[in-house]
């Protein structure tokens, strides 16, 4: 297998030690944003790393933890879909508390027909789309409308008594969902790339276009609708 994952926020780096940890060696790990406080409370990033890049840092967090992994950040280097078992990870991150704080890869040189994957963690909250094609993956602003869909979900769901309506990232629920997400987008990536049959991991290969993204919070998922404005949120489904 040989997996890219393009943003480097709390869960995508979790995401990837938990591929390194079940025998993935072949990791192409890409951004260059800085380790932050956050980063390090939420992630794998050590203490001492505040500040450097995340992908130099989780390279080396990578290599201790998995002396087999051979970790690169040059997505020019990435295989296409021609070779089998790539697979792509697009991890996006609300990195303050404004929806408009959506931060993710810059990364446009892939294979247009790589399957890919594409998560937004947004506080408590993290946002999975069906597996599509590199080509058609979800633009900006399907992200935004979709970040802002979960945000009303959850000011309107049941409140509990004592907390916040939308709890921040240091909230009980949002380390469950991180932990519980991480693990998820792992099992769909090791599936897809192994060519195992997608129903085992909630996908119907050859299926038609299917709508949007799915959020999860804690143990709890709820489908979103896709944006009626934008034609990339059919998600198209990879072949």
């Amino acid at each position: 297998m040989h997996v890219f994952v393009g943003g480097l926020d709390p869960v995508a780096a979790s995401v990837a030690c938990l591929l390194a940890a079940a025998g993935v060696c072949l990791l192409t790990v890409c951004d260059p944003a800085p380790v932050s406080p956050r980063d390090i409370r939420h992630g794998p990033y050590p203490a001492e790393s505040e500040g450097r890049p995340r992908e130099l840092v989780l390279r080396g967090v990578l290599r201790r933890s998995a002396p087999r992994c051979v970790p690169l950040s040059a997505p020019e280097l990435f295989p296409t879909a021609a070779l089998p078992g790539t697979v792509v990870l697009n991890s996006w991150q609300v990195a303050g508390e404004l929806v408009q704080d959506l931060r993710g890869p810059d990364t446009t040189v892939l294979d247009a027909a790589l399957p890919t994957v594409t998560v937004v963690t947004d506080g408590a909250t993290v946002l999975r789309w069906p597996f599509t094609d590199w080509g058609h993956r979800p633009c900006a602003p399907c992200l935004l409308a979709a970040v802002r869909q979960a945000r009303r979900r959850v000011r309107h769901g049941p409140a509990t008594p004592g907390t916040q309506l939308l709890p921040g990232p240091d909230a009980p629920v949002g380390a469950a969902t991180r932990a519980v997400a991480a693990g998820e987008l792992a099992g769909l990536l090791v599936v897809r790339g192994l060519g195992l049959d997608g129903a085992a991991a909630g996908e119907t290969p050859g299926a038609a276009p299917v709508g949007g993204p799915v959020m999860r919070r804690g143990l709890t998922m709820t489908p979103l609708p896709p944006n009626p404005e934008c034609l990339c949120s059919l998600a198209f489904e990879a072949p």
